[in-house]
């Protein structure tokens, strides 16, 4: 399970996350909804560890995650795809397959 607890980020003077929490179960699929501006991907950015959070708790499976580093929240199954088509901008269907295929074996 992803836990999150009273977690707080600010960009300069702003308080963007506060107070935030919530549980994604383990096999879950969870959506994250809002308008422009609230804080989504400042939230995911903070769960992967690309933003340090100012205080809170990340937990993954009763350990505190907060202080990993990226690489070691995505050894741990933690993922982030951003937004956007410019990931693949010229990946054709069979290009994509083949590629996702590969990835699946590993």
């Amino acid at each position: 399970m992803l836990s999150i607890a009273h977690l707080n980020q600010y960009y300069g003077g702003s308080h963007i996350l506060r107070d935030v929490g919530f549980e994604v179960p383990d096999g879950k699929c969870t959506a994250l909804l809002g308008r422009n501006g609230v804080g989504k991907t400042t939230l995911l950015k903070c769960l992967m560890g690309l933003l340090p959070i100012r205080s809170g708790e990340i937990r993954l499976r009763d350990t505190n995650i907060a202080s990993l580093p990226p690489y070691a929240r995505a050894a741990l199954g933690i993922g982030y795809v951003p937004q956007g088509r410019e990931i693949f901008p010229r990946l054709n269907r069979r290009a994509f397959r083949r590629s996702s295929s590969r990835c699946f074996r590993c």
